[in-house]
């Protein structure tokens, strides 16, 4: 189903990731060695001066929703008048206008985000010095930055070279950083959760081919901890599933975003607001970068209209995107340190048309992989199944969810379980891959290829057969209950709609006649 909202929780979900601190590990002393930069992913506050204005604050939010709410009997009927339309992109211009650009792909207005002063960079501190920059922006713009950003903790720290480690959509910059300015002067590269392949949710929203299930947003809400220990609220969604009457109102509201769609509202939001910010066109495929670069500017005058905007998206997708094996093969070649970490074992947001698919709540495990084979969530391998290239090593997970020999750096790329999109554990690893000499996925046993992440503690530890199940839910007399309840407020629900579409048809065809 392809639905607008699904664009904004796509993107809302993809910035609220968090990146827990991590403990410390058995490395070089910190005086020994070169410096690491840690390029951050997606996130932050945005000012105008010295107002918070992305995240919106209840001053924007309240009032959005009250226009949403207005909206929702035109959404539950499906069938939406111009105005009806106009006040749902009203709706989604109030959350962006904030952070919006203008049709050449540079900033709109004078918000700002807020990422540090380098001058507040300690760099006798042993940590991670940490790259922030303004994800909105072109990734050639930002991989300037970066350039300058290198340059001066060389100088800062007498260094001859640096290491690279980066996060989620960092991962993005460096890869351009790679493609525009070489691998002089870096000493090793590490791609951590990695957007470098695209965000399919992202994908999917912008070329128009969002799917989703009630079963997908049960299963997501219950791995974001919305149930906790919670059996009560466990059984509340569970009965308003099995009633139905979840599955009749997401059946009512995509009537009206089909209303939306077809009157070409979802191309027009895409143009007027996020299509017009070129940090978010890097989490789109390479593969669904054409589809969705058409189903944005649909026509010739549309297209020469964003022809300096086009010119950027196309720069990125030409030299970056659609070249990754070809950067990271030059990575190896260059630096002869690298290495990929990913996470499985977690649903994706439940926009996406496959949302089986492993991922650590984000990105999909085959993408931030590079090609790893993986099983659907919730199955595992045939017992018939046999690793897809034999290069002497095993290479499938102790769950038999994960066949790596097909990853891009097969002795180099880890896999967490239930990672969560986190840079949890992260530090530790990251140091010895860099620190230690020939460090592949067989070199300790405290980091095999395979880890899981404790969900309460944060911490990593070796995958085996017996440690990497999630919680589960049965279901009570309370869920049967509930379940009787919403069954009748299902039936209420269709009426209402049946009801309310005819009368709204009536008043149209009185408009009509006069």
């Amino acid at each position: 189903m392809k639905k607008a909202f699904c664009i904004i929780l796509t993107l809302i979900m993809t910035c609220a990731c968090v990146l827990p601190a991590a403990s410390a590990a058995d490395t070089p002393d910190a005086g020994e060695r070169a410096p690491v930069i840690r390029i951050l992913g997606l996130g932050g506050s945005f000012y105008d001066g010295d107002t918070l204005v992305f995240p919106p604050q209840a001053g924007t939010v309240i009032p959005a929703i009250m226009k949403a709410i207005s909206a929702t009997p035109a959404l539950l009927t499906g069938v939406l008048d111009v105005s009806d339309q106009e006040r749902v992109l009203e709706v989604a211009g109030a959350f962006f206008d904030p952070i919006a650009f203008d049709k050449n792909g540079e900033p709109a207005n004078g918000t700002v985000k807020d990422t540090g002063n380098i001058e507040d960079i300690d760099f006798e501190s042993g940590d991670f010095i940490a790259f922030d920059y303004d994800w909105r922006l072109d990734p050639f713009t930002v991989a300037e930055q970066l350039k300058d950003f290198i340059e001066y903790v060389k100088r800062q720290t007498g260094s001859d070279g640096v290491y690279l480690v980066a996060e989620s959509m960092g991962t993005v910059e460096m890869d351009t950083y790679f493609s525009r300015y070489g691998f002089d002067g870096i000493l090793g590269a590490v791609w951590y959760n990695g957007a470098y392949r695209g965000v399919a949710s992202c994908s999917d929203s912008f070329s128009n081919q969002n799917n989703f299930s009630v079963k997908a947003i049960s299963d997501y809400l219950n791995q974001l901890g919305v149930f906790a220990d919670s059996q009560l609220l466990y059984d509340l969604f569970a009965a308003l599933e099995s009633s139905g009457l979840l599955q009749t109102v997401f059946d009512s509201v995509y009537s009206g975003t089909l209303a939306l769609e077809e009157s070409g509202m979802f191309s027009r939001f895409l143009r007027e607001y996020i299509g017009r910010i070129p940090g978010f066109w890097s989490l789109v495929s390479s593969e669904d970068y054409p589809a969705a670069r058409e189903f944005a500017f649909p026509t010739d005058e549309i297209k020469e209209e964003y022809s300096v905007l086009l010119e950027k998206l196309d720069r990125y997708y030409n030299e970056v995107s659609s070249k990754t094996d070809e950067i990271m093969a030059n990575a190896l070649e260059k630096t002869g340190k690298v290495g990929v970490v990913c996470g499985y074992g977690e649903y994706m947001p439940p926009v996406t048309s496959d949302s089986t698919r492993q991922s650590d709540s984000v990105i999909l495990t085959a993408d931030e992989s590079s090609g790893a084979t993986c099983a659907p969530i919730g199955e595992t391998f045939a017992e018939t199944y046999v690793q897809k290239i034999n290069d002497g090593h095993d290479h499938i997970s102790p769950d038999r969810v994960i066949d790596a020999s097909t990853a891009f750096f097969p002795d180099n790329t880890w896999f967490v379980k239930f990672g969560h999109h986190s840079f949890s554990g992260g530090k530790e690893l990251t140091e010895q891959i860099f620190f230690t000499e020939g460090f592949n996925v067989f070199s300790s046993e405290s980091y095999p290829q395979f880890l899981v992440r404790d969900p309460d503690t944060g911490e990593l530890s070796p995958l085996t057969s017996h440690n990497g199940e999630g919680k589960a839910f049965s279901s009570s007399f309370t869920e049967k209950l509930l379940k009787a309840v919403f069954w009748a407020a299902n039936v209420f629900l269709k009426i209402y709609k049946s009801l309310a579409v005819s009368l709204k048809g009536v008043v149209r065809i009185e408009k009509t006649e006069c």
